[in-house]
């Protein structure tokens, strides 16, 4: 009979304490980190199909590997030793720059490129590019996705 009974409680109780998991809107964005007391003060009314396409953004957005931004290029080479050339560029802006962050890539079907920076302006960019393409003078800006830097709040 004991056991009957707690089943039976659960079954009422469990679903009250469940909810459905709710979509990010709008009004949530706003007042995230903001007190009670603030939070209702802010009152927007809108479609709600703008918040579906909010929604929609910040999920594909949080699926990419980063944001929207620039770095520098400073080498692209398809030749026969185009992997240890590649190699050897790195090494070499490690040792010049080493607090500017270098990634090296393979893009079908043979060029081998080194990249680095993660900017989100291109004018974030030129300040270090102009520093750069004296030492290496193939450098150029190009648009990319970068490594996605939280701001400091």
């Amino acid at each position: 009979m004991r056991p009957l009974l707690i089943a039976t409680a659960l079954t009422i109780l469990l679903p009250l304490s469940l909810t459905a998991q709710k979509g990010l809107g709008v009004e949530e964005l706003m007042n995230d980190g903001r007190p009670r007391y603030q939070a209702e003060n802010l009152i927007i009314k809108q479609d709600p199909a703008i918040d579906t396409l909010i929604s929609r953004h910040i999920l594909m957005n949080a699926s990419r590997d980063g944001v929207d931004g620039w770095r520098i290029q400073i080498y692209r080479g398809g030749h026969r030793t185009a992997n240890e050339d590649s190699n050897k560029v790195r090494a070499r802006f490690m040792e010049d720059y080493p607090d500017i962050q270098t990634y090296r890539t393979f893009d079908r079907p043979n060029w081998f490129k080194v990249k680095v920076g993660d900017f989100r302006t291109r004018e974030e960019a030129a300040k270090v590019f102009f520093d750069i393409v004296n030492k290496y003078p193939d450098a150029y800006l190009i648009r990319d996705v970068i490594a996605f830097k939280n701001p400091v709040k």
